[in-house]
């Protein structure tokens, strides 16, 4: 028998803004609001709010005190009151920030976890973070019995590069990252039970092309990190997404269409416009994603979360497939089978 998912829960700071409310932070020039407003987005929430400006040291210790906030939030909303010591693996993803202990070794105590717990922190793996996450957590469990806690956390926010105007030469990447990202954590529990609800975790395949490296992560610039966004990310996508969506469903004698719930990383209103048409993805199957999108933006590798917590109060049936598509720094890309038992 294979692990299941047992609970979700996300957290996000309190303060959200519009994107109008961002444009304006960020006194771009009038003819870029476009940008902003129609990215399919209604709100962001933010742990600093856009145009904020510090040293690259206060932004660590922004850093620090938001990843603490959130992971401890989306933990107990996760748990809900279980037995935190019956927790053996904790994973834990992000990719904007840095700290040593890590931010789950500084929640260790105040959480209740055991001293035996095994901690795996994941770092550089962009907005694909949960997917490894998930997978430590997956076969943790499955090893040994024990529940197995997969987070991530994103602070979109301390990595805002200070642009006085958008940089053509660079394909105005930072300007469009402005335009999408939001901060949040996520976490998932894995384990055994009988609840039918809970969808067993079947299956896993990734991808990666190191042609793709140069679109999509960070660089360090001027003593701190600066995003790369390639206009090519859509069109590319596709292709670095299909590979390990088709050779799972193969695998398992599945077709596109057997599968009814997408949970699609959402990286953007082009990403999964791209990602729709070119797979044959049927609108009607994006809309968990794209309402992650219009209500948080993309919250990096805490997205694929939120989009599974808000696949939990649909219509679930049971012999339901489910598809978690993740998508990440380097353009690589998982998928990880899901299936509600009979």
């Amino acid at each position: 028998m294979n692990p299941k998912i047992i609970s979700i829960g996300f957290a996000v700071p309190e303060r959200s803004y519009t994107q109008e409310e961002v444009f304006e932070a960020l006194h771009y020039p009038r003819h870029f609001r476009s940008i902003f407003l129609n990215a399919a987005i209604d709100k962001r929430h933010l742990w600093l709010p856009f145009g904020t400006e510090l040293t690259w040291q206060q932004a660590c210790e922004e850093y620090k005190k938001g990843a603490i906030w959130l992971s401890r939030k989306a933990v107990k909303a996760c748990l809900d009151g279980r037995d935190v010591s019956e927790i053996g693996s904790v994973s834990w993803a992000s990719c904007t920030g840095y700290e040593c202990p890590s931010i789950m070794h500084r929640l260790h105590s105040e959480l209740g976890f055991s001293p035996n717990v095994v901690y795996t922190p994941i770092l550089g793996t962009g907005c694909e973070g949960a997917a490894p996450s998930l997978w430590r957590a997956y076969h943790h469990t499955l090893a040994t019995g024990q529940q197995s806690l997969a987070i991530s956390c994103e602070i979109c926010s301390v990595c805002h590069f200070p642009e006085p105007e958008p940089d053509p030469s660079g394909e105005r990447e930072l300007l469009r990252a402005n335009a999408i990202f939001g901060d949040g954590a996520s976490a998932v529990l894995i384990g055994f039970d009988d609840d039918p609800r809970h969808p067993y975790l079947v299956d896993f395949e990734t991808y990666f092309d190191p042609e793709n490296l140069k679109h999509l992560g960070f660089v360090w610039q001027d003593g701190r990190l600066r995003v790369l966004l390639s206009r090519q990310i859509p069109k590319i996508v596709p292709s670095v997404v299909r590979p390990p969506i088709e050779k799972i469903l193969q695998r398992h004698f599945l077709r596109l269409n057997d599968i009814r719930w997408w949970i699609i990383h959402p990286g953007g209103k082009a990403v999964l416009n791209n990602l729709k048409d070119k797979l044959g993805i049927p609108e009607e199957k994006m809309t968990l994603s794209r309402e992650a999108l219009r209500l948080f933006g993309n919250c990096s590798s805490s997205s694929i979360g939120i989009v599974g917590k808000i696949l939990m109060d649909e219509d679930v049936k049971p012999g339901d497939w489910g598809l978690v598509v993740s998508l990440g720094a380097g353009l690589a890309a998982g998928a990880t089978l899901l299936h509600w038992g009979e």
